[in-house]
């Protein structure tokens, strides 16, 4: 007669090593392995864990589109189908208000956990593999102004297993002409938000998430010589600043840079001239961090004889890299073109548009990971995978 596996065993030698697609399928199986895959913390991480080191962790973009009937949208662009094929594209409800909110601003993401503040002022962590959702706490009184959010970002502390939250804004207050310079550090370990001061303000360039890479959020910043990096040290609390390779004046710009992380390596992009669209695009990888010397570039995308070339006419492209392919955004009439291009068939194109003319976008990774309840039990929720 054949004897059934313990119960341990099964969950902690083969469901941790299980994607987690197949994962969310088998809730349905039974209670137990419901509540172990959905509300088990440390199941989530041990299959994160080994998901990460088996580099099998599926990477998504995550779009919010603030134009008309607000949405939001998940792209896989490393599908071999995408702008072929429906799947590539989903769309995703807003779970965390009863009406969808006018604008839904993505701040960062980090271990499959996307941090976003709403245009009402509230603030939420979110899982969209799982639906799992917690509300933060409110960042303080601006009832007397209007927040307008300039950068943010979203990282995670291994050693003291703590996620942090920056948020840079301007506080225009009534009656007055001078806008009020914020940043403020959301916590998870303290549940609260503080002030931090900040002698960059308001040169960061582009206005988005930071990128995440070695436990630091980096930005492109327009500093007195020129761009460079401006990182925000998640444990230390500090910005120090990392210089761009060294081009050696060759008329590169990194105007419009988007950051990225490619092989576990922070990745910026380059152009030749911003005036007008460029045919091709530099993209560099740091091998070893925060050493200038080592910079290396990756590879050169020369798009001038590739189908999607009268695309990028008259304006150019956003463009950052994934492991697979190299993407393109690009703002049209009617809205705006995702870009693929895969590294081995650079002819094999996938076009996506959204349409509209305000959205935010970051990448994030599919995961299982939640936060345990605690001081927050009752704003806590877990609503069912999307």
């Amino acid at each position: 007669m054949a004897r059934e596996l313990p119960r341990d065993i099964i969950e902690s030698n083969i469901l941790t090593r299980l994607p987690v697609k197949s994962l969310i399928r088998f809730i349905s199986v039974s209670k137990r392995w419901r509540s172990v895959i959905l509300h088990d913390p440390r199941f989530a991480k041990s299959q994160y864990k080994l998901a990460s080191k088996q580099k099998s962790i599926t990477h998504r973009i995550l779009v919010s589109s603030s134009e008309g009937s607000p949405e939001l949208r998940c792209l896989d662009l490393e599908s071999p189908w995408f702008g072929q094929s429906s799947s590539s594209c989903r769309k995703l409800s807003f779970p965390f208000e009863q009406q969808p909110p006018r604008e839904c601003h993505l701040l960062g993401s980090c271990n499959g956990l996307v941090f976003v503040a709403l245009e009402n002022g509230k603030f939420y962590v979110w899982n969209p593999l799982t639906g799992f959702f917690k509300k933060l706490p409110d960042i303080g009184d601006s009832s007397d102004g209007t927040a307008v959010l300039e950068y943010c970002g979203a990282g995670y502390l291994s050693a003291t297993d703590n996620y942090k939250v920056l948020v840079g804004y301007f506080l225009k207050k009534q009656n007055e002409d001078r806008n009020t310079e914020m940043v403020h550090i959301f916590s998870l370990e303290d549940h609260s938000w503080r002030i931090v001061d900040v002698d960059y303000f308001g040169d960061i360039f582009p206005r988005h998430q930071g990128m995440l890479s070695n436990e630091a959020l980096h930005w492109l910043y327009d500093g007195d010589s020129g761009f460079d990096l401006i990182v925000f040290d998640l444990a230390k609390e500090e910005f120090p600043i990392m210089q761009l390779p060294n081009v050696d004046n060759d008329g590169t710009s990194w105007f419009g840079c988007l950051l990225g992380v490619v092989g576990g390596c922070l990745c910026v992009s380059s152009c030749t001239d911003v005036a007008i669209a460029s045919d091709s695009v530099d993209f560099w990888v740091m091998r070893e961090y925060d050493v200038r010397d080592s910079w290396t570039k990756l590879f050169n995308l020369d798009f001038s004889n590739l189908p999607v070339k009268p695309l990028l006419e008259n304006q150019p492209c956003t463009w950052f890299a994934t492991e697979s392919g190299t993407v393109g955004v690009k703002l049209t009439g009617n809205g705006f073109w995702f870009m693929r291009i895969d590294h081995e068939e650079k002819q094999k194109l996938g076009l996506y548009m959204i349409e509209g003319n305000l959205f935010y976008m970051l990448e994030y990774e599919e995961s299982l990971i939640w936060i345990e309840e605690k001081e927050t039990a009752k704003e806590t929720k877990t609503s069912s995978p999307s």
